[in-house]
């Protein structure tokens, strides 16, 4: 069930990941991989501030390495992923970080 604060998207790409873990952990055996799939999603679930960089950041280690290893359902999926980060409802979900806004103490990072 959809709605407007977990639209489609965001869904989409939850159980995405979270099936990705489970297979990286389970029959493939890729401990690291799959465990930051779940850090992945557990920040993107909480709406961490830095959430959708986290996603972009891992997801294109995925693209690369299936492309370097010639793998390319992980390839696939790490590029279907991204294309998901572009849709709307993945953006009203984990709006992008502002690089230009400033908090008061001079950073330009949102607190966690």
């Amino acid at each position: 069930m959809t709605s407007p604060d977990r639209p489609a998207p965001a869904l989409l790409l939850l159980a995405a990941l979270l099936g990705y873990a489970a297979l990286a952990l389970g029959a493939l055996r890729w401990w690291l991989s799959g465990a930051a799939a779940l850090v992945v999603a557990a920040l993107l679930w909480r709406r961490h501030p830095r959430a959708r960089f986290a996603a972009y950041v891992y997801l294109s280690t995925l693209a690369l390495r299936g492309l370097a290893r010639g793998e390319w359902p992980g390839l696939a999926f790490a590029a279907g992923a991204l294309l998901l980060l572009q849709l709307p409802g993945a953006r009203r979900a984990w709006p992008r970080l502002r690089p230009r806004a400033l908090r008061a103490d001079g950073d330009r990072m949102p607190r966690p």
